[in-house]
C-alpha cells in the first residue's frame, strides 16, 4: 500500500536524522567533554528506537505479538527521550548536574508509564499522552532558552528556542489530532505530517548544534578574560601584582625625572603573620590578607597603586609627592588603620606591620633599586621591634650581612649533607592512584631545624647556590625513582623543579641528559616543572629550551599557574604537557565563586590545549568534590598525602599497590 510505504519511510527518515544528530552530539561530547551533550546524546538516540519502533508498529499486523512490543519499545523511548533533552537543557542553562538520584527516579517512573500506557491505551490515547508531555516540555525548553538569549550575545539561544517552539506546536497539534480521533474524526493530511516532522527534528539538531558552539565561545573569552586579568592581578585580593605594579613604577619613574618631582615606594610586611596562618589556618589567613588589602587601599588617594607581591607583602607606589612629611604620615595612618581589630570568623584578630620607604631620586633611580631598598628598611623596621615604619639609609646593611651569614651556611649545607629530598604524591583523580610524585627539597639545619624551602631558596637564588642543589635534587629525585620503579611501580613517575637561575643556564638541557643516564630511568617518568613568571621573562628563549628538553623526551609543566602573567599566545606556543594551577585558586573555590569561575576556565582552557591539569594545595573533600566535577585530571595536597621522605614514603607505596593488588 503506498500510505503504508510513506509512513514507514518517513519514520524511517526520521530515525536516521536521529541517530546521525546523535553521533554528531556523541563527538562533540568527546572533544569538549560538556556533560548536558551526553543527557542530549541519550534522547537522540532514544528518539531513534521511537521511531523505528514505531515503524515496526505500522508494518506488523494487529494481531501480531511483536505489535505490542514494538509499542512498548517506542512508548518508553519516547517518554525517556523528553526527560532527556530536559536534562540536558537544565545542565546547560543552570550550570550545575542534575541531581543523580533525580534523574534516576524520574526516568524509572516514565519507563513504567511508557509500558503501562503501551498496555492500558488505544493507539489514539497513547499517541495523546505522548504529544502532550512532548508539547509541555518542548514549550518549557523553548521559553526557558528564549529567556537566556538576552544575556547572550550570539544567536545560538534563539537557533535553538525556534525549532524547539515550533517541535511544541506540531505536537500540540498531534494532541488535537488524537483528541478527534477518540470523538469518532479522522485528519486525512496525517499521512503527510511526517515530513514536517523530519524538517522540524533536523532543525532541532542544527539548533542543538549552534547552541553548543555558541556555548563553547563563551567559554573560550570568559577564560581568556580570565587569564587576562591573571596576568596582571593578584586573585584572592584583586590587587595589582608585582608585574603590574612594576610597570606603574616605570611609568611613574619617567614622569618624576621629566617633571622634577618626587615620587615614595612602600614596602608593606605583616608581623608575625605566619603563626596566624600555622594556628588559624590557611582559610583565616586569607579572609585577613582580603582585610588589611581593603583597608591599605582605603588610605590612599586614587591615583596611588596598592599592590600584593605575595603571601603577606605589600606595595604602595605614591608617584607626586611634595615632602618626606607627607611620606611618614601615609605610613603612620596605614599603621593605625591596621591596629583596628579585624572581625574574621566572630573571632577579633589584631596584627600589625612594618613598612620600609624608598624616595626617588635619593633612593634609586631604576624599579628594581627602589623596591629593594624599600625592602631593606622595612628588615629595619622589624628590627626595630616592628610596628613601625622606616625610611631607607645606605647604612641599612642588616639584611644584607643576613643573607650573606645564610649563604655560608648553606654552602655548609650542601657539602655536609644536610638538604633533604622530600616527595608528595600526585594522585589520578579518575583511577585513584598515585601516579606520580613532586620531588621538594628541605634543610635539616644543625641548630635550626626543619626548614622549609622558604626559608633558604631566595638566597640560594640569588648567590648561585640554586645551581649545584638543583642539580642535586635532580639526580638524587631521579635515582629515587628507579629504585621505586623497580621495588614498587613501573609507571610511576616524578616532577622536579626547575628555578629561575638553573633554568637560564646554557648547560642545562646536557645536564638534563646526563642526570636521564646517571639514573637510568625512562626520561618519560621525568617531567621538568617551571613557574609561569620565570617562564615569560624571556619567551622566545624559554620555547626554544623547552623544545631542546622536550627532544630528550621529558615532560613539561608549568607550575603555579595563574600567579604570573603568561600570554595566552605564548601559552599556545609552549612545548607543555601539564599545568598546574596553584593552591591559592584552589583553597576558596567552593566559597568564592569568582576563584571557581578561574578553576573552571582554566580547567577548560588547558583542557582545549590537551593539556593535563594538576591542581595544588587539595586539602577538604568540598575542594575534591569540585574538581572532580570540572574535569581536573590529578590533584596533590594535604587531603591525600603531605609531602614524606623516601623512607617514610615508600611503605606508603607499598601498602597502596598491595590495596590495589587485593581490590583489582
Amino acid at each position: 500500500m503506498p500510505e503504508l510505504r510513506i509512513v514507514t519511510l518517513t519514520f524511517a527518515a526520521q530515525a536516521l536524522s536521529a541517530a546521525v544528530i546523535a553521533v554528531v552530539l556523541f563527538g562533540f561530547r568527546r572533544q569538549y567533554g560538556k556533560s548536558y551533550l551526553a543527557h542530549w546524546t541519550a534522547s537522540w538516540v532514544a528518539l531513534a528506537i521511537h521511531h523505528l519502533a514505531d515503524a515496526a508498529t505500522v508494518l506488523l499486523p494487529a494481531a501480531h505479538p511483536g505489535r505490542l512490543a514494538a509499542a512498548v519499545v517506542a512508548d518508553v523511548a519516547g517518554y525517556l527521550q523528553i526527560a532527556w533533552m530536559l536534562f540536558g537543557v537544565y545542565e546547560l542553562l543552570r550550570r550545575r548536574p542534575v541531581r543523580m538520584r533525580v534523574a534516576k527516579n524520574l526516568l524509572v517512573t516514565l519507563a513504567i508509564v511508557g509500558v503501562a500506557g503501551a498496555l492500558v491505551f488505544a493507539e489514539a490515547a497513547r499517541a495523546g499522552i505522548y504529544a502532550f508531555l512532548s508539547a509541555a516540555a518542548y514549550f518549557v525548553a523553548s521559553i526557558a532558552f528564549w529567556k537566556a538569549r538576552k544575556r547572550r550575545e550570539g544567536i545560538g539561544f534563539t537557533m535553538i528556542s525556534a525549532p524547539f517552539f515550533a517541535y511544541a506546536l506540531q505536537q500540540t497539534h498531534y494532541l488535537v489530532i488524537a483528541v478527534a480521533s477518540l470523538l469518532g474524526f479522522e485528519a486525512g493530511y496525517l499521512l503527510y505530517l511526517g515530513y514536517a516532522d523530519f524538517l522540524l527534528q533536523s532543525m532541532t539538531g542544527i539548533g542543538m548544534i549552534a547552541c553548543l558552539l555558541e556555548d563553547e565561545r563563551e567559554a573560550s573569552e570568559l577564560a581568556a578574560v580570565e587569564a587576562g586579568h591573571l596576568a596582571y592581578h593578584d586573585a584572592m585580593t584583586g590587587l595589582p601584582n608585582r608585574p603590574l605594579f612594576m610597570d606603574r613604577l616605570i611609568v611613574a619613574l619617567a614622569q618624576a625625572n621629566r617633571a622634577n618631582q618626587k615620587l615614595a615606594v612602600f614596602f608593606l610586611d605583616l608581623d608575625r603573620f605566619k603563626d596566624i596562618n600555622d594556628s588559624l589556618g590557611h582559610s583565616t589567613g586569607d579572609a585577613l590578607l582580603k582585610g588589611v588589602a581593603e583597608r591599605i587601599r582605603r588610605c590612599v588617594r586614587e591615583g596611588d597603586t596598592v599592590a600584593r607581591f605575595g603571601g603577606d607583602e605589600f606595595t604602595l607606589l605614591i608617584p607626586k609627592i611634595e615632602n618626606i612629611e607627607d611620606v611618614a604620615k601615609i605610613a603612620q595612618k596605614i599603621i593605625d588603620n591596621l591596629k583596628i581589630p579585624f572581625l574574621i570568623a566572630e573571632r577579633e584578630m589584631f596584627v600589625t606591620t612594618s613598612i620600609g620607604i624608598g624616595i626617588f631620586p635619593g633612593d634609586g633611580h631604576d624599579p628594581e633599586t627602589l623596591v629593594r631598598n624599600a625592602d631593606t628598611a622595612m628588615y629595619r623596621a622589624k628590627d626595630q621591634g616592628r610596628d613601625n615604619y622606616q625610611l631607607y639609609a645606605p647604612a641599612m646593611n642588616a639584611r644584607a650581612l643576613e643573607r650573606l651569614a645564610l649563604e655560608n651556611l648553606l654552602r655548609k649545607a650542601l657539602s655536609h649533607h644536610e638538604l633533604r629530598v622530600y616527595y608528595q604524591p600526585l594522585v589520578d583523580l579518575a583511577s585513584k592512584r598515585i601516579v606520580g610524585l613532586e620531588a621538594l627539597v628541605r634543610w635539616q639545619h644543625p641548630d635550626l631545624g626543619f626548614l622549609l624551602p622558604a626559608h633558604f631558596i631566595s638566597t640560594a637564588e640569588l648567590s648561585g647556590l640554586i645551581i649545584p642543589i638543583g642539580h642535586w635534587v635532580l639526580l638524587t629525585a631521579c635515582k629515587q625513582l628507579r629504585q621505586w620503579q623497580k621495588r614498587v611501580d613501573s609507571d610511576l613517575t616524578v616532577s622536579v623543579n626547575l628555578s629561575a637561575r638553573q633554568f637560564q643556564q646554557p648547560n642545562l638541557v646536557s645536564s638534563v641528559a646526563e642526570v636521564l643516564d646517571e639514573s637510568g630511568i625512562d626520561p618519560r617518568s621525568l617531567e621538568l616543572e617551571i613557574t609561569e613568571s620565570n617562564a615569560m621573562q624571556n619567551a622566545e628563549v624559554t620555547i626554544h629550551t623547552l623544545r631542546e628538553l622536550k627532544a630528550l623526551g621529558v615532560r613539561i609543566s608549568m607550575d603555579d599557574f595563574g600567579t604570573g602573567y603568561s600570554s595566552l599566545n605564548y601559552l599556545k606556543r609552549f612545548p607543555i604537557d601539564t599545568l598546574k594551577l596553584d593552591q591559592s585558586f584552589v583553597r576558596e573555590v567552593n566559597t568564592d565563586r569568582r576563584d571557581a569561575a578561574i578553576v573552571s576556565a582554566v580547567i577548560s582552557m588547558a583542557h582545549s590545549l590537551d593539556l593535563t591539569v594538576v591542581a595544588e594545595g587539595v586539602e577538604t573533600e568540598e575542594q575534591l568534590g569540585f574538581l572532580r566535577q570540572e574535569r581536573c585530571d590529578r590533584i596533590q595536597g594535604f587531603l591525600f598525602s603531605a609531602p614524606m621522605s623516601a623512607e617514610e614514603l615508600e611503605p606508603y607505596l607499598m601498602s597502596q599497590r598491595a590495596m590495589r593488588s587485593v581490590t583489582g
